[in-house]
């Protein structure tokens, strides 16, 4: 396990260098205003992205994790068709309400089906827990995506070029890429397990419609009420945050693919071990970041970006809560707590929604933060409340112990050799009390007592 989130770290990490050196050679070759265009236009790919069933890519990670990798060939197609109606959507909004950039809305409607319609690799490789090959295959595809970005803005110059390297490249590599785990995947085929499964990716693309909006309707707003000059200053303002969250859940990966694995009871009562441990984990580290992040920007965006400053450090608070959600959330979808997921969903994002649309006029990019601050904290909150109101189901009492043969009354011994590997780390999340008779490692001791 600690392998898997080292690997999973390290691939998050470098993939978000990778971005930090396209978003310096952005930021240096374009405008203000070009810089907020580019932003506006993924915008847009992704409030539409309720077309490309997005939802799916969770189903499909599911349905890897409990040995059904099947399900890819399904979705890829499913996933296909539908996103060919978000192009039909592009196409009305750049002829009928955008026209001044109807060239860039004509090219993300040619490329929406194989940009975001296709693109169920990354799902199908940490649902069939390949960390390894997931973590060539994004850095490859990120170094080839971001050399074309690069050579793109700094030879070509202007929104409309870098827009088409950017669609073009991810374009080919998600076809690419889908083609050949299409043809590796030799399972036969479930129609109960197929119907099931579609049913479930169905009804989460339901909920996330309100997803998709919530998490991009802010951009947009802010384009058309306060410009595409501040548009830019938000988005350098979320890019350091955004990808530390990333980061965060990355490493997350395996833990929740594990969590994923087990028993609905076991792994509500694993949580309920690890709920203060990842509070305390995500308040350090937000403290941590707080301390490098003017450097950061100032070293990677200059000083012409400096006014983000600020606005980054508020937005690194829901950075905070990130760990716990990001497990709680792995807990409602592949235990299927569907009905508090769907009302917890549908609930954040409408609020989110309706404080965007009431501060954004007023406060401009503090009516953003505002809002997603507020909403961070509220989430929280009630995730909190919802697990802890689950039934406990009576668990006999464990004990750790470093003898084989020891027999505690009262207490299910659990074997534990002393070594620092993923396999301890969650029989010391597991059990209840260590020996008093015994000496431990110290590193277990000292997790103990966090935990």
């Amino acid at each position: 396990m600690i392998k898997k989130s080292l690997v999973m770290g390290f691939t998050t990490g470098v993939l978000m260098l990778i971005g930090l050196v396209v978003q310096h050679f952005l930021a240096e070759y374009l405008t203000l205003d070009e810089y907020g265009i580019y932003a506006l236009m993924f915008s847009w790919v992704g409030l539409l992205s309720v077309f490309s069933l997005n939802s799916f890519n969770t189903i499909v990670t599911k349905a890897s994790a409990q040995n059904y990798p099947r399900f890819f060939k399904t979705a890829s197609k499913v996933c296909f068709l539908f996103s060919i109606l978000g192009s039909v959507v592009l196409l009305v909004i750049g002829f009928f309400f955008e026209t001044e950039r109807l060239n860039l809305f004509i090219l993300l409607a040619i490329f929406f089906p194989f940009y975001g319609g296709i693109n169920l690799t990354e799902s199908y490789l940490l649902g069939s827990s390949k960390f390894n090959k997931y973590s060539v295959y994004m850095i490859t595809s990120q170094c080839i995506i971001t050399g074309l970005q690069i050579l793109s803005v700094v030879f070509l110059r202007g929104v409309f070029w870098l827009l088409f390297i950017t669609l073009l490249s991810t374009s080919l590599i998600n076809l690419l890429m889908t083609f050949f785990i299409y043809r590796s995947i030799q399972q036969e085929k479930d129609e109960n397990k197929e119907k099931e499964l579609t049913k479930y990716g169905i009804q989460l693309t339901g909920i996330g419609i309100f997803s998709s909006i919530a998490s991009r309707i802010q951009y947009v707003l802010l384009a058309s009420l306060a410009g595409t000059a501040t548009l830019a200053i938000y988005a350098v303002a979320q890019i350091i945050p955004e990808r530390i969250k990333g980061l965060i859940k990355g490493m997350l990966n395996p833990p929740s693919v594990w969590l994923a694995s087990q028993e609905k009871e076991k792994s509500v009562n694993i949580m309920r071990k690890i709920v203060p441990l990842f509070l305390l984990l995500g308040l350090i580290g937000t403290a941590l970041l707080a301390l490098i992040l003017p450097i950061v920007i100032n070293l990677v965006f200059g000083q012409k970006y400096h006014e983000a400053i600020l606005y980054s450090l508020v937005l690194l608070i829901p950075v905070t809560f990130i760990p716990i959600n990001s497990m709680f959330g792995s807990i409602m979808i592949y235990h299927s707590y569907k009905r508090f997921y769907t009302k917890l969903t549908l609930l954040t994002n409408v609020v989110q929604i309706v404080l965007f649309i009431i501060f954004i006029p007023f406060f401009k990019i503090w009516g953003v933060i505002i809002s997603v601050v507020g909403l961070a904290i509220i989430t929280t909150i009630l995730n909190l409340i919802w697990f802890y109101r689950l039934p406990q189901k009576s668990i006999k009492k464990t004990i750790l112990t470093m003898q084989k043969s020891l027999k505690v009354k009262g207490y299910e011994t659990i074997y534990f050799d002393g070594k620092l590997n993923g396999e301890n780390i969650l029989k010391l999340i597991e059990t209840d009390h260590l020996s008093l008779k015994e000496k431990y490692p110290f590193w277990a001791n000292i997790f103990k007592r966090i935990k």
